[in-house]
Protein backbone atom coordinates (compact mmCIF):
# COMPACT_ATOMS: atom_id res chain seq x y z
CA UNK A 1 0.00 0.00 0.00
CA UNK A 2 2.90 1.96 0.79
CA UNK A 3 4.12 2.09 -2.43
CA UNK A 4 0.54 2.69 -4.24
CA UNK A 5 0.52 6.25 -2.10
CA UNK A 6 4.36 6.58 -3.58
CA UNK A 7 3.93 6.17 -6.45
CA UNK A 8 0.63 8.39 -6.95
CA UNK A 9 2.95 11.26 -5.05
CA UNK A 10 5.42 10.74 -8.20
CA UNK A 11 2.80 11.52 -10.49
CA UNK A 12 1.33 14.09 -9.39
CA UNK A 13 4.90 16.12 -8.69
CA UNK A 14 6.13 14.92 -12.24
CA UNK A 15 2.52 16.65 -13.20
CA UNK A 16 3.54 19.75 -11.77
CA UNK A 17 6.81 20.12 -13.08
CA UNK A 18 5.71 19.38 -16.65
CA UNK A 19 4.16 22.75 -17.04
CA UNK A 20 7.64 24.19 -15.98
CA UNK A 21 9.94 21.76 -18.41
CA UNK A 22 11.94 23.96 -20.85
CA UNK A 23 12.20 22.46 -24.03
CA UNK A 24 15.48 21.98 -26.31
CA UNK A 25 14.68 23.60 -29.90
CA UNK A 26 16.10 22.15 -33.01
CA UNK A 27 18.79 24.29 -33.77
CA UNK A 28 20.23 23.54 -30.31
CA UNK A 29 19.95 19.67 -31.09
CA UNK A 30 21.31 19.98 -34.58
CA UNK A 31 24.37 22.16 -33.14
CA UNK A 32 25.05 19.38 -30.21
CA UNK A 33 24.42 16.62 -32.53
CA UNK A 34 27.51 18.16 -34.82
CA UNK A 35 29.51 18.80 -31.68
CA UNK A 36 29.24 14.92 -31.18
CA UNK A 37 30.01 13.95 -34.58
CA UNK A 38 32.78 16.27 -34.88
CA UNK A 39 34.88 15.26 -31.42
CA UNK A 40 33.95 11.23 -32.52
CA UNK A 41 35.85 11.89 -36.06
CA UNK A 42 38.69 14.43 -34.40
CA UNK A 43 38.94 11.53 -31.95
CA UNK A 44 39.03 8.32 -34.02
CA UNK A 45 42.00 10.21 -36.59
CA UNK A 46 44.54 8.59 -34.71
CA UNK A 47 47.54 7.69 -37.06
CA UNK A 48 47.70 4.23 -36.88
CA UNK A 49 50.72 4.20 -39.22
CA UNK A 50 54.42 3.01 -37.47
CA UNK A 51 56.24 6.14 -36.20
CA UNK A 52 59.70 5.44 -37.20
CA UNK A 53 61.14 8.25 -35.91
CA UNK A 54 61.69 6.60 -32.46
CA UNK A 55 63.21 3.48 -34.56
CA UNK A 56 65.80 5.72 -35.79
CA UNK A 57 66.56 7.50 -32.58
CA UNK A 58 67.26 4.28 -30.91
CA UNK A 59 69.62 2.86 -33.60
CA UNK A 60 71.34 6.31 -34.33
CA UNK A 61 71.68 6.41 -29.93
CA UNK A 62 72.87 2.34 -29.82
CA UNK A 63 75.23 2.89 -33.10
CA UNK A 64 76.86 5.91 -32.22
CA UNK A 65 77.48 4.63 -28.34
CA UNK A 66 78.72 1.36 -30.30
CA UNK A 67 81.15 3.34 -32.21
CA UNK A 68 82.39 5.28 -29.35
CA UNK A 69 83.08 2.94 -27.38
CA UNK A 70 85.06 1.02 -30.71
CA UNK A 71 87.38 4.26 -31.30
CA UNK A 72 87.81 3.91 -27.85
CA UNK A 73 89.45 0.65 -27.32
CA UNK A 74 91.32 1.22 -30.79
CA UNK A 75 93.01 4.50 -29.52
CA UNK A 76 93.63 2.25 -25.77
CA UNK A 77 95.00 -0.71 -28.37
CA UNK A 78 97.23 1.79 -31.21
CA UNK A 79 98.35 3.84 -27.98
CA UNK A 80 99.77 0.42 -26.22
CA UNK A 81 100.73 -2.00 -28.76
CA UNK A 82 100.90 0.51 -32.05
CA UNK A 83 99.47 0.29 -35.64
CA UNK A 84 100.38 -3.81 -35.62
CA UNK A 85 98.63 -4.37 -32.49
CA UNK A 86 95.19 -2.88 -34.26
CA UNK A 87 95.55 -6.57 -36.26
CA UNK A 88 95.79 -8.28 -33.64
CA UNK A 89 93.22 -10.32 -31.44
CA UNK A 90 93.77 -7.59 -28.56
CA UNK A 91 91.24 -5.58 -30.76
CA UNK A 92 89.43 -7.74 -32.54
CA UNK A 93 87.56 -9.52 -29.39
CA UNK A 94 86.55 -6.22 -27.58
CA UNK A 95 84.83 -4.92 -30.73
CA UNK A 96 83.38 -8.73 -31.56
CA UNK A 97 82.04 -8.28 -27.84
CA UNK A 98 81.38 -4.22 -28.08
CA UNK A 99 79.21 -5.01 -31.57
CA UNK A 100 77.44 -8.41 -30.27
CA UNK A 101 76.42 -6.24 -27.13
CA UNK A 102 75.05 -3.21 -28.72
CA UNK A 103 73.43 -5.59 -31.41
CA UNK A 104 71.59 -7.31 -28.79
CA UNK A 105 70.58 -4.32 -26.90
CA UNK A 106 69.34 -2.95 -29.79
CA UNK A 107 67.36 -5.97 -30.59
CA UNK A 108 65.65 -5.93 -27.18
CA UNK A 109 64.86 -2.47 -26.99
CA UNK A 110 63.01 -2.51 -30.75
CA UNK A 111 60.72 -5.08 -29.45
CA UNK A 112 60.32 -3.17 -25.92
CA UNK A 113 59.59 -0.43 -28.71
CA UNK A 114 56.39 -2.54 -30.69
CA UNK A 115 55.27 -4.04 -27.51
CA UNK A 116 54.37 -1.03 -26.40
CA UNK A 117 52.99 0.43 -29.32
CA UNK A 118 50.60 -2.73 -29.16
CA UNK A 119 49.51 -2.25 -26.09
CA UNK A 120 48.79 1.80 -26.36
Amino acid sequence: MDKKNTNTQDDRIRALFSGTEIKAGANLKFRIMQQIETESVLAGKKSKGKNIMPLIWNMLSVFGIMYALIAIVAAGVFLTGGRSALESVTFFVPVILITSVCGLFLMISILDDRRRSKNS
